[in-house]
Order: structure tokens, then C-alpha cells, then sequence
């Protein structure tokens, strides 16, 4: 169901969507809850808070890891081109709310299309299909997309789709070339997509997910864009 007014988008800031937080200081950095794991690209670095694929023209500035909030949630500032979105699929781990911020956001959630307009959101509990998508031939979409609780998977396969691309190795849909590494981002971002078909192939995806760590592709896209 869509909420126009959902309470916990309340705590996502509504202000100019080109704003961004001020870097970590050292200490913040140093004291995150991460239990000797890496800290995530854009804690040790700012710079990779922002991804942009050329392919597809669309960006993600990263204003919150989950290893920033403890887990709680993730936040993220999209920017959508014209004529992009996402297929429609679901999350078994998490729940996710958008607030859009500029431009008419196209939602999907469920049975229900809307379009979301600055200042509106919308929720979107586990389980539940959904998609969104910037109908628009000129004008880009932005929007606020917060992820309760956070996924670092989700985390890990924005960074590596967002380097593949810079690397020219995703298609024309921006996602990656290879059948591996297409499986691993899904299987990691919890990404299931809807359809009698793509509920025949989630065990593919998931064998083919497991081959691409059996093999070292994982650590390898990991090694090169995560840690």
C-alpha cells in the first residue's frame, strides 16, 4: 500500500536535493560500529559517495551507509534520466521509502501506479513488488530512497555496478555484461525479480551466484570496488 504520509519518511531531510553532509571527521570515522570489517568506499573516501553510470546517465549519492546508523537504515540521493527506472521485483530483507524531491517520480508498489511529486513519498514494506521509473522525455527525476534495516549487500552491488560501468562493462541497461557477475549483484543487493519466469530462474541465479564465490569472482569485484 502507498502511504502519502509515512512517519518515518519524516526523518529523511527535505531540503535541496543537491545538498550533501560534510565529510566524516577522523574521530566519527574511526569510531564506527563495523567490528573489523573494512569501513565501506565512501567513509574512507568521500568522493565515492557519489556514483554516476555514463551508460544509463543516472547517479546515486550515498548520504548514509548502514555502517554509519548501526544498521538501522541506509539512505541514498537518486538521480533518475529520463526514460530510466528499475524492473519491477522485491526484497525479502528490507523495506524501502522515497520522498521525491524534483521532477514527477513513477512508482509501482504492488497493484498501485502513482506519481509522486516533490514533496510526496511513498512506502514500500518487505516482500512487496515494486518498481520506479522517471516517465519523462526531458526532465530528470530526483528523489530520496531510505532502505530500513540497512543491506550492506545492497551497498556492495551499487558500488560494483556503478564501477563496472565506469569500466564500459555493463550493457545498454547499465547492468553488468557478464552472467556472473549479474547473478552476484542480485543475489547480494537481495534483488528478486517478478514473473513466473523469474521465480523458476531464482534458483539459477542463486547456483550461478554461489559459482561466481566458489570461483573468486566476488572477492575479485569486491577487492576491486568495495574494499
Amino acid at each position: 500500500m502507498i502511504s502519502p504520509h509515512h512517519k518515518r519518511i519524516g526523518e529523511i531531510p527535505t531540503g535541496n536535493s543537491h545538498t550533501k553532509p560534510k565529510p566524516q571527521s577522523p574521530n566519527l570515522v574511526e569510531n564506527l560500529p563495523t567490528k573489523g570489517k573494512p569501513l565501506p568506499p565512501g567513509v574512507r573516501n568521500s568522493a565515492l559517495r557519489t556514483q554516476t553510470n555514463p551508460i544509463i546517465k543516472d547517479e546515486v549519492f550515498i548520504e548514509k551507509y548502514g555502517a554509519e546508523t548501526g544498521g538501522a537504515y541506509a539512505r541514498f540521493r537518486v538521480k533518475v534520466a529520463p526514460g530510466g527506472g528499475v524492473p519491477l521485483h522485491y526484497h525479502h530483507s528490507y523495506a524501502e521509502h522515497f520522498l521525491a524531491q524534483a521532477g514527477d517520480l513513477s512508482i509501482v508498489v504492488g497493484e498501485e501506479t502513482k506519481t509522486l511529486q516533490p514533496g510526496e513519498q511513498a512506502s514500500i514494506p518487505i516482500g512487496t513488488k515494486h518498481r520506479f521509473f522517471n516517465a519523462s522525455a526531458d526532465i530528470d527525476v530526483e528523489f530520496v530512497a531510505e532502505l530500513r534495516p540497512a543491506c550492506e549487500g545492497f551497498e556492495k552491488s551499487l558500488h560494483i555496478i556503478y564501477g563496472l560501468a565506469r569500466d564500459g562493462e555493463v550493457g545498454l541497461d547499465g547492468m553488468p555484461k557478464g552472467i556472473v557477475a549479474q547473478c552476484l549483484v542480485a543475489d547480494m543487493g537481495d534483488m528478486s525479480l517478478v514473473g513466473w519466469t523469474m521465480s523458476m530462474a531464482r534458483p539459477v541465479l542463486k547456483a550461478v551466484a554461489a559459482y561466481g564465490r566458489w570461483t573468486g569472482e566476488e572477492e575479485r569485484l569486491l577487492r576491486k570496488y568495495w574494499y
